[in-house]
């Protein structure tokens, strides 16, 4: 776990609040051929320009497991044109509490912010994303075949959102641009974990809970 997933398991168990790890079934790739998602999720990795059928799929771990939702903490990386091209897909009307528009708007406002955070090494390509996505562009450069890796990620990031359609194990997830209001005042989740706001395990619970599909 990064320092910011660490601490928002802080602020919730400081809270009162159970979280664990490992223990929430996740998306695993037999699962998700033999499901009825299979052929529109096949489709939005060939559109990322992904090579193989079937797409390959090897996910980790929930980020968080709190009241036994999982949640994933999407911070720079997870916001840019191939999420932006995920997030189209016809699935998410299968999810009525997903925050579509608030992460299409992530996407197209903080690209520049993953573009800082991964435009070198194993951040924008390597050999299993080149193998899966062909060779990317020069790093930095989204022109033509642009970043390997963040095409996997967004793509990986798609099939995680539909894991309450393949399971009925309720995910979630939080973006550091995430908005709060906290005594009046408002702060992005990314300011809040930064700073180590201890007292509003309450209100990023709440938060989550907005965004349990039922």
């Amino acid at each position: 776990m990064g320092k910011r997933e660490d601490t928002f398991g802080d602020i919730l168990e400081t809270s009162g609040f159970k979280t664990t790890t490992g223990f929430l079934q996740y998306p695993k790739k037999d699962d998700v051929y033999d499901s009825a998602l299979n052929v529109d999720i096949q489709n939005v990795y060939e559109e990322l320009g992904g090579l193989l059928d079937p797409f390959p799929l090897n996910l980790r771990k929930w980020d968080i497991e709190v009241e036994d939702i999982a949640v994933e903490l999407d911070e720079f990386l997870h916001f840019n044109r191939y999420r932006l091209q995920t997030l189209n897909s016809s699935l998410y009307s299968k999810l009525k509490k997903f925050p579509i528009d608030g992460y299409k708007t992530y996407c197209s406002s903080y690209e520049s912010k993953c573009l800082s955070a991964g435009s070198y090494g194993g951040k924008w390509s390597n050999n299993s994303c080149v193998n899966q996505f062909g060779e990317g562009s020069e790093p930095g450069d989204l022109s033509g075949n642009g970043s390997p890796r963040w095409k996997q990620r967004a793509f990986y990031d798609f099939v995680k959102d539909f894991n309450f359609l393949l399971y009925g194990v309720p995910m979630v997830r939080i973006s550091i641009w995430d908005k709060i209001q906290v005594n009046g005042l408002t702060y992005n989740v990314g300011q809040i974990l930064d700073t180590e706001m201890y007292s509003v395990g309450e209100q990023l619970y709440e938060l989550i809970k907005s965004r349990v599909e039922i």
